[in-house]
């Protein structure tokens, strides 16, 4: 029987409500009781691990170029907020190390490292030190859509969890879990299908779903019993499953 329950994720801290992969961010989501943030790894000139998804500054940064060609110095004079309101524009590029200081196991920690197009050679290791001082493994969940590079993680460092990211669906979900080491599936939530959904589950496989922002996706998905959303409106989701709950009283 369908709990119509899921965990709520904020994709990027919450791009709703403050922008995106910043410390602002990633604050509201801890004041607004998620279960779980998700934010994107790469690393800087310098070596450094930083928070950033896009490959190129030019989109949320009023800098420009590559985020592999500047410093941490160069990154942390850039605003990473002025793009979203002008409220936010002391807002700096925080590092891998800053969020993990502020999260430390509050919540979930989807870690997703950034490998294509771009390639960061050795940030597996480098992301798996990091985290060897992180006393909460159970609240980290590793993802990629670099598949390999997962893998690779899994067979160095047992301990984590890491899932299975991918627009599609493989053909054999239990298989190409258990090729990685899998407990989790990161799909799409545009191509999840019910059957999809039922094989995972079965393989015993938790499922979380991106991004989705809508009530009536929201609805389906929790039809389907995904274990966790990933969204962008954290606090549209939280007031939608308070008012299932409500209803399914």
């Amino acid at each position: 029987m369908t709990d119509f329950t899921a965990q709520v994720f904020a994709h990027r801290g919450g791009r709703a409500w403050a922008p995106e992969n910043t410390m602002t961010a990633f604050r509201k989501s801890l004041e607004s009781g998620v279960d779980g943030i998700e934010l994107d790894v790469q690393r800087c000139a310098t070596g450094e691990l930083v928070v950033f998804h896009d490959h190129t500054l030019d989109r949320t940064t009023n800098g420009v170029g590559y985020v592999k060609d500047c410093t941490l110095d160069e990154l942390k004079r850039l605003s990473a907020g002025l793009w979203y309101h002008k409220d936010f524009r002391d807002e700096k590029v925080p590092t891998l190390s800053e969020v993990l200081a502020l999260v430390d196991g509050q919540v979930m920690l989807n870690v997703e490292i950034k490998n294509t197009p771009v390639d960061y050679p050795g940030i597996d290791d480098e992301v798996l030190e990091l985290l060897s001082d992180y006393p909460h493994p159970d609240k980290i969940v590793i993802s990629s859509f670099d598949n390999r590079l997962t893998k690779v993680m899994r067979k160095k460092q047992p301990e984590w969890n890491y899932a299975i990211l991918m627009d599609g669906i493989p053909d054999d979900i239990a298989g190409m879990a258990a090729a990685i080491g899998a407990t989790y599936w990161h799909p799409n939530h545009e191509s999840i299908l019910v059957d999809a959904c039922d094989e995972a589950k079965a393989a015993g496989l938790k499922i979380n779903v991106w991004t989705s922002n809508d009530d009536r996706d929201w609805a389906r998905l929790l039809k389907m019993g995904v274990d966790g959303i990933i969204t962008d409106d954290p606090e549209g989701l939280i007031k939608f499953l308070d008012l299932v709950a409500k209803v399914c009283a």
